[in-house]
């Protein structure tokens, strides 16, 4: 007889036994979080001891069963640490920031298991180990699942391994925020307003005292980021060669704004895309390029803290500064990010009509049904979408 027991965000299986009249009992780790794992590993060692083919109570332990598994597996004895160079060394489709995204999922993994582990005494418990501990999000551990279901498809592919054990394992899929993450125009406006206030309070305290402390480039590279849906990589990366404003503009055209792939600068799709000029961007597009000089190159929005019109903006310090007044905003909820304007222009896009197959070239998604995922249309946008389809 055998039970469960959860210690510390691990699952123990519990013997049961009678030795001359007296009941005895053994705790084993499974070395599992998930309930799922841990009751299919219930059913499979308590049949296994109703059979007397496993003695807890004797020495066995559920790492034997693991040992086991390792000695039977076949194939390329390669250490996981020369695996993982030509895993990456093999990656020529693959951006700069995606390898060190890979290498840095893999590093940590090989902590866990050990650089000269060879691959094909990796099992599945080792995978589940790393990828599910207790302490993680669920989307740490899906992205840390999805990074190692590339590397052991490789091996299987290259025939270094005979069999890839991970297609079997799947990650909870983290619940969608994304609602919770976009912002609205009024929302954004209001988050304008709070930042004036603080901007003019700071002023007034004799806090900022040089050009650089005034964030002049916080309001326009906002907007820029919400009505175009660029990522912030994106964002500090966009140069004036790269953003044709129609100074006489007609037709409702106001310019264009190029997303290439240009050195080490890469999209994270690696797809280069044309994303119009809307009107309520134009003005403030016109008006920044105006009081940087009309540049023909350069950074479109530089670090105010550099010594000329190369030195790049930190993303992360962008994302700190956006989300400071993002809590300051009492109209604003504190799960909305940066990130969150990118949301926020492709369902703004989607909620006036726009075609999703634009969009999906607007914001440079790989797949059409990432495209889909932002049309959380409310009931107005529901309502609105059918007026006078049958007069």
């Amino acid at each position: 007889m055998a039970s469960l027991k959860k210690r510390n965000g691990t699952y123990y299986i519990r013997f049961f036994t009678k030795v001359q009249g007296k009941r005895k009992r053994k705790a084993l780790s499974l070395g599992t979080s998930l309930k799922r794992e841990a009751e299919k590993l219930l059913i499979k060692y308590e049949d296994q001891f109703e059979r007397g083919e496993i003695d807890p109570f004797n020495g066995w332990t559920p790492k034997m069963e693991a040992q086991k598994k390792r000695s039977k597996l076949s194939g390329k004895h390669i250490p996981m640490e020369r695996a993982t160079v030509e895993f990456l060394n093999k990656r020529s489709k693959a951006n700069e920031v995606t390898k060190k995204h890979y290498r840095r999922i893999l590093d940590m993994f090989m902590d866990e298991v050990g650089r000269t582990m060879p691959v094909t005494q990796i099992i599945e418990d080792d995978v589940r180990d790393f990828c599910f501990k207790p302490h993680l999000s669920a989307s740490s551990k899906k992205n840390y699942l999805r990074n190692l279901k590339v590397f052991f498809k490789w091996l299987k592919k290259e025939g270094i391994i005979k069999e890839d054990f991970t297609k079997e394992i799947k990650a909870q899929s983290p619940p969608q925020k994304i609602t919770q993450k976009t912002v609205s125009r009024e929302e954004l406006d209001k988050l304008f307003e709070v930042f004036d206030i603080y901007c003019k309070r700071m002023e007034q305290k004799g806090y900022v005292t040089k050009p650089e402390q005034q964030r002049l480039w916080f309001k326009p590279m906002i907007n820029t980021i919400y009505y175009c849906g660029l990522r912030a990589k994106e964002a500090v990366n966009l140069t004036w060669s790269d953003v044709k404003i129609e100074h006489k503009h007609s037709k409702e055209e106001y310019g264009h704004i190029f997303i290439t792939n240009r050195n080490k600068n890469t999209t994270k799709s690696g797809k280069e895309r044309v994303i119009p000029i809307r009107k309520p961007l134009y003005p403030w597009l016109v008006e920044w390029h105006k009081d940087q000089g009309e540049p023909a190159d350069g950074y479109v929005f530089p670090s105010a803290t550099g010594s000329d019109r190369w030195h790049k903006m930190d993303p992360l310090a962008l994302s700190k500064s956006f989300k400071k007044f993002v809590k300051k905003t009492d109209k604003v909820s504190d799960t909305v990010t940066l990130h969150g304007l990118r949301h926020s222009c492709a369902t703004d896009l989607l909620a006036k009509g726009v075609s999703p197959v634009v969009v999906q070239k607007i914001m440079g998604h790989a797949s059409l049904s990432t495209t889909m995922i932002y049309e959380h249309l409310n009931s107005n946008n529901i309502t609105n979408a059918v007026k006078g389809i049958d007069g």
